[in-house]
């Protein structure tokens, strides 16, 4: 919730993602960075992809956990499946308002060569009171 405090003063959207390894220690911290880059795909689960498997050079995450402040978008939740992300665990539900709108589970779930766990509504109060605030 502090990389998505941390994306709204940058000028940002109010998302953020965190991963870790398998022993739970925090490997990095990511956030929107949509308006920064001008970039439509710089959402804070591709920027983290894009950072890990360029430093660990590797096109495979499935040691990885992403913790995100809110449910992955149908681009993030691709994007970790491509990457093979183990797992993601998310806050708030996406907004019905979203420009595409699909639960992050229907997506998983069609991913039958590389599975991801998907588990939602972790801090999920807080994230979308978050949400909220930091987007008014």
């Amino acid at each position: 919730m502090q990389e998505a405090d941390l994306a709204v003063k940058e000028g940002n959207a109010p998302f953020a993602c965190v991963v870790v390894d398998v022993q739970g220690r925090v490997v990095l911290q990511e956030h929107d960075r949509v308006k920064e880059l001008t970039d439509p795909t710089a959402h804070g689960e591709v920027n983290a992809i894009r950072t890990l498997c360029k430093r660990l050079k590797t096109l495979a995450l499935y040691e990885y956990t992403f913790y995100t402040t809110s449910e992955p978008c149908p681009t993030c939740m691709t994007c970790m499946i491509k990457a093979k992300v183990g797992r993601v665990f998310y806050g708030a539900k996406t907004e019905p308002t979203a420009s595409l709108p699909i639960p992050a589970e229907e997506i998983a779930a069609k991913s039958q060569k590389c599975p991801i766990v998907v588990v939602g509504g972790i801090l999920a109060d807080e994230c979308l009171a978050q949400r909220e605030r930091l987007s008014s």
